[in-house]
């Protein structure tokens, strides 16, 4: 997913957290890269750590990520056996969810960004 890095936050300890603009909304989750990155557009890939996060039927459209509370709301289409799929970007889970639009919540601080270079 192409996103626009708006800043990092430092966190102690560990890896910053980014403020991030994706075309589905604003969201905040540990950033992987460099943590000198400037701001600006990355490709990233999403993971989440499925220990920490909760599925239910989406309550509105697909696709949408928005940040809540400290939550990272992921809505998108999920194929039932392990992929959800947020626009363009596909996200591995292993959760259980039956196929169709679904809600992932999960802390931002358990939601991780990896930029990569196309």
């Amino acid at each position: 997913m192409l996103v626009h890095l708006l800043r990092l936050r430092p966190a102690d300890p560990g890896p910053p957290l980014a403020e991030v603009r994706t075309p589905h909304g604003p969201a905040v989750a540990l950033w992987r890269g460099d943590p000198a990155d400037p701001p600006g557009p990355y490709h990233v890939e999403w993971t989440v750590d499925e220990d920490h996060a909760t599925v239910r039927p989406a309550p509105g459209p697909a696709p949408a990520v928005r940040t809540e509370g400290g939550l990272l709301l992921l809505t998108g289409e999920f194929d039932g056996a392990g992929v959800l799929r947020t626009g363009d970007s596909l996200i591995p889970l292993d959760l259980p969810a039956p196929p169709g639009r679904v809600e992932v919540a999960v802390p931002c601080a358990h939601a991780e960004l990896y930029p990569y270079t196309v």
